[in-house]
């Protein structure tokens, strides 16, 4: 299972400064087969470490939910060490 992209990814506003709230439309592959869902994914920066990454699905998947959650946090944990997160 793998996360081709996240598309129309967006940053709600959040009246904290640590919290950044995303919507996207995650795009999944799992045995050459593609599905989409809604996601909505909050990272929270506390003092110390990497961010805590929260995924909620959106829609009904074929795949199972555990392992789309991981491949999301992993994708998106990604971006955001390299910076590409809105």
């Amino acid at each position: 299972m793998r996360v081709v992209e996240l598309r129309d990814l967006a940053r709600r506003d959040s009246p904290l400064h640590y919290i950044k709230e995303l919507t996207a439309v995650a795009v999944i592959e799992y045995d050459e087969r593609q599905s989409e869902s809604d996601v909505s994914i909050t990272l929270e920066h506390g003092p110390l470490g990497p961010p805590d990454v929260r995924i909620h699905l959106l829609d009904a998947l074929e795949f199972p939910a555990l392992s789309v959650i991981h491949a999301i946090k992993d994708y998106v944990v990604e971006m955001e060490r390299s910076g590409r997160l809105p």
